[in-house]
């Protein structure tokens, strides 16, 4: 069922796309602040009129944004709010995650109702680094046949590695290529008639230096900040 957004929210869209840039948690193994204005810039640049917030409180005005660009490390949200953002993305509000979102905050054995709602809204959960080095240096390919990444040519990054578990119903547009297979760093999906997209770049400030991957965090915002009702 579509939801009816608040009259500010219509308003604002009138005016131009609007992003909730919604940073939390510890940023400990995460460049996470720093990143922020890196990724507000990006949003900026994209011609959104964007609002960044710390912490969690901010989530609870998802609604009123034509998308949310969530970048955490184990940050905690309330089972309350991550299911208002479920409701906001299934009534056609966009959602960009970006790298260690996809890492649950609560145990692996045990998790809470606010991971596996998170976990079902992005289509993807972090399982591991995989073998060491959990770090180097590597080639991303890009699928040619999605507006995401048609035009964008593979390139090289220095990153940290995540293996996911991915639900049946992603696009990956982006992976690397590992002893295993194909690693997935970008996919794809629908939520009602919201567009999702989950990058796993972010670590730290050398990627965000990567043109291609600030490029990817653009084109992300601006796809998903489209309700879909033509497929992805």
């Amino acid at each position: 069922m579509q939801t009816i957004q608040p009259r500010r929210a219509r308003e604002a869209r009138r005016a131009g796309p609007t992003a909730l840039a919604l940073i939390s948690g510890d940023d400990v193994y995460e460049d996470l602040f720093t990143a922020a204005g890196a990724l507000q810039d990006a949003l900026t640049d994209e011609g959104f009129a964007t609002r960044t917030g710390l912490g969690t409180a901010p989530l609870d005005g998802a609604d009123e944004a034509d998308v949310v660009v969530l970048y955490t490390a184990l940050g905690r949200f309330t089972t309350g709010q991550r299911q208002a953002l479920a409701q906001a993305v299934r009534g056609g509000c966009g959602l960009v995650a970006l790298h260690s979102t996809t890492v649950p905050a609560s145990p692996p054995e045990q998790w809470d109702e606010g991971d596996r709602l998170l976990a079902g809204l992005l289509g993807g959960h972090y399982l591991s680094h995989g073998p060491r080095p959990h770090e180097s240096r590597f080639e991303v390919r890009l699928d040619p046949d999605h507006e995401l990444t048609s035009g964008i040519a593979s390139f090289e990054v220095t990153h940290e590695h995540y293996r996911l578990r991915t639900a049946d119903d992603v696009r990956v547009l982006a992976w690397r290529e590992t002893g295993d297979g194909a690693e997935p760093l970008v996919h794809v999906r629908r939520y009602g008639l919201g567009r999702v997209c989950y990058l796993q770049f972010g670590h730290d400030m050398r990627v965000w230096g990567e043109p291609a991957v600030r490029r990817l965090v653009r084109r992300a915002a601006r796809w998903a900040s489209r309700p879909d009702r033509e497929g992805n």
